[in-house]
């Protein structure tokens, strides 16, 4: 059932229109009338209205300014105007209101009632809209942890788009961090698990240790955890304090502390021992750390609790850690390893700025490991960044590749690597062939695609040449497909499509033994007529006199 209803001044004309909507012909219609703008929202505030009709010029308040209340307030209302004035600056600003129609009072009851019913197919539209997005909300709202994880993912391993786009990804993927404040960074891992637990049973007490962490810590910080390879779970964790307390503790030197985080998982360590009978560990940053640090933090902090044989460790980094690692020899393994997973993603993404800036890094480290004296470091970097291009490489399917190329892949496979001067020098080499293949190759593919077009329009000529149906026998969307077709050809596909259609019907029309009904199926036509209108649209001639004067010609 849709709610109608109709305002005007005019008392005969609501009478009139609520009387013709309410009979037995428009069942699904309930129509209501008013006699001023006025009345007409005391009716909209009490009641729902899916369509109002209203004349634009009446005392007080006219059917415009009516429109625009309606569009403030009831957005999903339809309105059309019926009015006795043909004024095209009235129509105008109806229109660019929202308005559904605009129709004259001395057209009949069908134009008004066809109106109506559009407005119906329009709030039918709307509401399955409505249906997708809120569906596709639901849907979002399930796969938000996973959308999340995936986004922290990218921060981990340096990604930096991700990092350019933090303010609005925290607030788009709910977590509750500010981008504008350190973190502290603490890693917890399950250090035996209970026999025979399922992997949807690690899930659930993993969700459990969560929820226990969460009543801790909700009360003084804001925070986020996440579950991250293989049943390890992270949390990052904030200061709660509003903004004039943080002041006045920042003014007294009052910051939250990383003691206060030992103990608070102190106290989550021993509950979840207590309720879940789960022996954890756990590794705390000294400090909070700036966003773009979190990958480096994180793979410090796992570092101290990959031991299988310590249990419940509680580990909080010496405060002078930092000072201590510059005194040290420099190890490079796990400082370079987390940036071959973005390498690859940059690869794939044709990223080429991100993969070079990634690349020139590993580079970087290379040479402090050469400075060092850790030559195996160099040998890993090499030979992994070879293995990520080569395997590219591969997926281009190139056939010949030029000498200087295939002979950095021998030396790759034979396992023979020059020395690192000359490996960082191939490495550059390496990719950017390889970036330079692939706009080849994509180029070339987009060429392949178009000549199986043309082939497919040659042999289906006469049969059915719908977007979708030749999409399906080439294996490509659609919509891909006619946007392909017409940056690489000039011109859209029906263009082609009935220019091959004239040419073979021009061809078939000089072969006298062929009827003109059978060349324009032929071609294609379903209907004569319309073979006939195409062809004398194109030519200015109809068949039969084309091929007349091709006779005449002839002679």
């Amino acid at each position: 059932m849709y709610r109608l209803l109709i305002v005007d001044n005019e008392e005969y004309v609501v009478n009139g229109l609520v009387e013709l909507f309410n009979s037995d012909e428009h069942q699904e219609l309930e129509a209501a009338g008013a006699y001023s703008a006025a009345q007409a929202l005391n009716v909209l505030m009490t009641t729902k209205m899916d369509i109002v009709i209203t004349d634009i010029r009446m005392p007080g308040m006219n059917g415009l300014e009516l429109q625009k209340i309606i569009a403030a307030r009831w957005p999903y209302c339809k309105v059309i105007f019926l009015s006795g004035y043909d004024d095209f600056s009235y129509a105008q600003e109806a229109i660019r209101n929202g308005s559904i129609n605009y129709i004259l009072k001395t057209e009949p009851d069908n134009v008004i009632i066809d109106a109506v019913y559009r407005s119906i197919d329009v709030i039918r539209g709307e509401k399955e809209t409505q249906n997708v997005i809120e569906k596709a909300q639901n849907q979002l709202k399930q796969a938000l942890p996973a959308l999340q994880r995936e986004y922290l993912q990218s921060l981990l391993i340096g990604d930096k788009q991700a990092y350019q786009s933090l303010d609005s990804q925290l607030e788009q993927l709910n977590i509750p961090l500010s981008p504008d404040k350190p973190v502290y960074v603490v890693v917890g891992k399950v250090d035996e698990w209970p026999q025979d637990f399922s992997h949807y049973s690690r899930s659930l007490l993993l969700y459990a240790v969560q929820n226990i962490s969460n009543e801790y810590l909700s009360l003084s910080t804001i925070h986020y955890s996440f579950i991250h390879e293989r049943f390890r779970i992270v949390w990052l964790i904030q200061s709660k304090a509003e903004p004039w307390m943080e002041k006045l503790q920042s003014e007294n030197k009052l910051t939250m502390t990383a003691h206060f985080v030992y103990g608070t998982f102190e106290c989550v360590q021993s509950s979840c021992l207590d309720v879940l009978h789960l022996p954890l560990s756990f590794a705390i940053g000294n400090q909070a750390v700036p966003w773009q640090e979190l990958g480096e933090e994180l793979e410090s902090l796992l570092d101290r609790i990959k031991s299988t044989v310590k249990k419940q460790q509680l580990f909080m980094e010496q405060e002078n850690k930092r000072e201590a690692e510059t005194n040290k020899v420099y190890s490079l393994q796990h400082e370079v390893f987390k940036h071959y997973e973005h390498l690859s993603y940059c690869l794939e993404h044709k990223n080429k700025e991100d993969f070079f800036r990634k690349l020139d890094f590993l580079i970087q480290a290379g040479e402090k490991a050469r400075n060092s004296n850790q030559p195996m470091v160099c040998v890993q970097i090499a030979s992994s960044v070879l293995s990520i291009l080569f395997g590219y490489l591969e997926k281009l399917r190139i056939e010949d590749i030029p000498a200087p190329i295939a002979d950095i892949k021998a030396s790759y496979e034979s396992g023979k690597l020059d020395q690192w001067e000359g490996q960082r020098e191939q490495l550059r080499t390496m990719a950017e062939y390889v970036f330079m293949e692939h706009v080849h190759a994509e180029e070339s593919e987009e060429n392949r695609i178009v000549q199986n077009i043309h082939a497919y329009l040659a042999t289906n000529l006469g049969g059915d040449l719908s977007l979708k149906t030749m999409a399906f026998s080439i294996g490509h969307n659609p919509s891909y497909l006619s946007r392909l077709y017409k940056q690489k050809a000039g011109k859209g596909l029906s263009e082609t499509i009935m220019e091959l259609k004239l040419s073979k019907a021009k061809q078939l029309l000089a072969e006298p033994q062929y009827r003109i009904q059978d060349i324009s199926k032929a071609v294609g036509f379903l209907s004569d007529h319309y073979f006939y209108r195409f062809f004398k649209k194109a030519m200015k001639l109809t068949p039969q006199e084309y091929r007349e004067q091709l006779n005449v010609n002839g002679r």
